[in-house]
């Protein structure tokens, strides 16, 4: 479909001319506090470049600019984890310390495999670069780190520096200040890049998608949906969703909400078999609100897509973009970029119709069509202005996709937008505040939505917090931080307030414990 058939914006929003792009493949991006973009891919899927791997870059959405952080680092972030730290610095974690090999075993496997690094970084988004700190006990490729409540960072899953690579079950725990070390008692195997959640009761949920990368041994059996308690270390199982083939899909932890207790439900949507053959549009939700919570199916997306990219809206819907309805991962036969600009040409079954998922009906809208494939090592998040940004691609080796997209969501033509005029920068658990805007009686909604950092279809900080209103002013409204961090684990979110559905822009406010460094 082209733009032309799009329909109304105010009913499938608006995505923007290509204006952008970044000088290398964005394979991880991270929403930074000062409203900055960064964009890093190390290596990026390019054997030559291991020992020489790409810089990182920053994306300013406000000026359009795209700038280069000209430092070397000892190791190749390509394929890392990363979350956000209380003090709005990204823990990067894992990479590529060694490319696959050539040697074909029975078509199923090349070995030897990629090999993880033990490397761990953090950037500063304040000083714009990084710092090395203290090595992972393991070496990680393709791994999934997550921020709790107290701070800490959980890393788990990845293959190993050594053999046998994919066998490693050691969680670790990365805390701020002093280092790593080992979760005793809590090892499990899991998929590649397992897609984690913490829920608001402190346990961090493996809602069952994934990335394989390698089919064996990881199609040898299936990965139930389970809860961490990382206290104690104990796992409990939920079993397998619905529809369990879920490679490249997309996993949302859906809004949590003041007048519902902050329960905590979950959204499957997308991927496909672990072959890579069959891509699946089935959509599922588990509530943990429920005495003994399964998944149920939900109707499902309009178009069957590997690499499902998935974005929480400021107004609690779910915004699914990019893809491919036919088989996924490396094309043969498609040439390398003749020009070098970044500008991959569409392949058949692209999927550039985005959908929108309402959690309250459990239904889909298809919304206005990109220009760009989004396929492998494409990412997308949402900006402080409502909009959200869409970036890479990467069909096959040394054919990358550099133009950056952005999509306007049906709320930003559908009337004036709320303005924040005022409203603190630092919030503490339990708190009440006030928001100062001149739109205060018309103001039905406010929420902290947490930056994102995202890679592969995942994307652990993403989460939507309702604040409660307690009382409002000619020009202000009085709204409460919920009491647990495990609702809102410490850092920086996005403050919005929402009228009709209409959102404003938002400023960036810190949640933290009082006297939090």
């Amino acid at each position: 479909m082209s733009t032309e058939d799009a329909g109304p914006p105010g009913e499938r929003g608006e995505w923007e001319p290509v204006e952008h792009r970044f000088g290398h493949l964005p394979v991880h991006v991270a929403l930074l506090h000062t409203g900055k973009v960064l964009a890093f891919g190390g290596s990026a899927n390019d054997e030559t470049r291991l020992h020489n791997p790409y810089p990182a870059e920053l994306f300013d959405p406000r000026e359009g600019t795209v700038e280069v952080v000209d430092q070397e680092l000892a190791g190749d972030l390509f394929c890392v984890g990363h979350a956000f730290l209380p003090d709005g610095r990204l823990l990067a974690a894992g990479g590529t310390h060694r490319y696959d090999g050539d040697l074909s075993l029975a078509g199923i496997i090349d070995l030897p495999p990629f090999s993880g690094l033990d490397h761990a970084y953090l950037f500063d988004p304040e000083r714009e670069r990084w710092t090395r700190v203290e090595d992972t006990d393991a070496g990680r490729w393709y791994p999934t780190l997550v921020t709790l409540g107290d701070g800490s960072v959980l890393a788990a899953a990845g293959l190993t520096k050594r053999p046998p690579w994919v066998l490693l079950r050691r969680i670790e725990r990365y805390t701020p200040g002093e280092g790593w070390t080992v979760l005793e008692g809590a090892g499990r195997w899991l998929p590649l890049y397992p897609r984690l959640h913490l829920l608001p009761d402190g346990s961090v949920f493996y809602s069952g998608s994934y990335n394989t990368h390698y089919t064996f041994p990881f199609s040898l059996r299936s990965f139930p949906t389970a809860r961490l308690d990382p206290e104690s270390g104990v796992w409990t199982e939920y079993g397998l969703p619905n529809e369990e083939e879920r490679e490249e899909g997309a996993s949302v932890l859906l809004p949590l909400r003041p007048e519902e207790d902050y329960r905590a439900r979950v959204l499957l949507a997308g991927g496909g078999t672990p072959t890579g053959e069959e891509p699946v549009a089935d959509a599922e939700v588990m509530d943990f609100g429920e005495h003994r919570p399964r998944w149920r199916s939900v109707d499902p997306m309009e178009h069957a897509r590997y690499y499902a990219y998935a974005v929480l809206l400021p107004d609690g819907t779910v915004f699914v973009t990019g893809g491919r309805s036919g088989p996924k991962g490396h094309l043969e036969g498609l040439d390398e970029l003749d020009d070098d600009d970044g500008a991959v040409p569409s392949i058949p079954g692209a999927v550039h119709e985005a959908e929108l998922f309402d959690p309250e009906t459990g239904s889909w809208t298809t919304l206005a069509p990109m220009t760009v494939d989004r396929l492998y090592h494409s990412n997308a998040l949402l900006l402080p202005d409502g909009r959200v940004m869409t970036a890479g691609s990467n069909p096959k080796r040394r054919v990358d996709e550099l133009r950056i997209e952005t999509y306007r969501p049906p709320y930003l033509f559908r009337g004036p937008r709320p303005e924040v005029a005022s409203a603190p920068g630092e919030l503490t658990y339990g708190e009440r505040f006030d928001v100062r805007t001149p739109d205060a009686a018309e103001v039905d909604d406010v929420v902290l939505v947490r930056q994102s950092s995202t890679t592969h279809c995942l994307d652990t900080d993403q989460r939507l917090v309702g604040l409660r209103t307690l009382d409002r002013a000619a020009e202000s409204v009085s709204v409460r931080v919920p009491e647990s961090p495990n609702v809102a684990p410490p850092g920086y979110y996005m403050l919005f307030l929402l009228r009709e559905g209409v959102p404003s822009e938002a400023p960036f406010v810190r949640v933290g414990h009082d006297g939090s460094p």
